[in-house]
């Protein structure tokens, strides 16, 4: 549960006359949306699930069964890369690293260190390249950590993320790799710390359940919806694309510790016509039902949003 204010001003309770398309299909907008529209739901609803920065990859998959088949399906999950930690020198802005050459202020953020883990078992080498690239390393640190004698470690420093979006101490992390006679590559790391042990190697995946709201159903009925979700997944959280709702609903939604967002911009990827980038054979141009987003060239225009 989180409790919430509202402003008098929520876009959610302004029940303003819009010329509105019939028969959309949510579900299809979801399945179509770009990258910029699936973290628009993380960063943009009320309030966001997460700041643009610790968002990593991001899928959408509709239509998911709930375990009881009985009970129907969720309208979509959404899966994203939360990220934790970022690695110094990969995130704009942040502060200076410790002055390796000042001893005290070097122990000082790193009294404590973790267990080793693995980050990646017997993989192949271009998974171990891929995947140490996705975490930040310059070719050069890549390649030095994959050639690095048996008793070898790169040592590199990283900054964990706080709730709050802002960069923590420093923490320094310890890296190593096992080259097997099979081609395949085990990377292995640990971490020195001041006091709190960095979360996971780089991000965690999270998913949640986004549910379209059905207004000729009580709140009751869709809150108990959205808690089936929410159990699926094992999660608390959720995202609820609505329009229109009255003040008292979005506090109510909010305050269950549901996220809000608005519909109409469902509709408008459902139902924007495309006539603009004059490819004969393209089988979208000049349908006026066509989900247009998922062509990459195209290009909207203001449609009054």
């Amino acid at each position: 549960m989180v409790s919430s204010p509202l402003a008098p001003s929520s876009p959610f309770s302004q029940r303003q006359q819009v010329n509105r398309p019939v028969a959309t299909d949510p579900q299809l907008a979801l399945a179509v949306a770009d990258d910029s529209f699936l973290r628009s739901l993380l960063t943009e609803s009320l309030p966001a699930i997460a700041h643009p920065h610790e968002i990593g990859s991001v899928t959408v998959e509709v239509g998911v069964p709930l375990p009881n088949a009985a009970q129907g399906r969720m309208d979509a999950v959404l899966t994203f890369e939360h990220i934790n930690c970022v690695l110094a020198g990969s995130y704009p802005d942040a502060p200076p690293l410790p002055d390796l050459h000042n001893h005290r202020e070097y122990q000082a953020i790193t009294p404590c260190h973790s267990d080793l883990s693995t980050l990646a078992q017997n993989v192949s080498l271009s998974e171990a390249e891929a995947l140490l690239a996705r975490s930040g390393f310059e070719p050069d640190d890549v390649q030095h950590i994959l050639n690095l004698p048996s008793q070898g470690w790169h040592k590199s420093w990283w900054y964990s993320l706080a709730p709050d979006g802002f960069l923590t101490l420093p923490f320094q992390r310890h890296i190593r790799s096992r080259c097997y006679a099979d081609g395949t590559v085990t990377l292995q790391f640990k971490d020195h710390y001041a006091q709190q042990r960095p979360e996971g190697f780089r991000s965690q995946p999270q998913k949640l359940p986004v549910v379209v709201h059905s207004p000729q159903v009580s709140f009751g009925d869709n809150l108990a919806a959205i808690n089936l979700s929410r159990q699926a997944l094992a999660t608390p959280q959720a995202i609820l694309i609505a329009d229109d709702l009255t003040e008292l609903e979005v506090e109510g939604y909010i305050r269950q510790n549901v996220s809000l967002h608005r519909q109409r911009s469902l509709e408008y990827l459902l139902n924007a016509n495309c006539r603009s980038c004059g490819q004969a054979k393209c089988p979208l141009q000049g349908v006026g039902s066509s989900p247009v987003l998922a062509c990459r060239s195209f290009k909207p225009v203001d449609v009054g949003m």
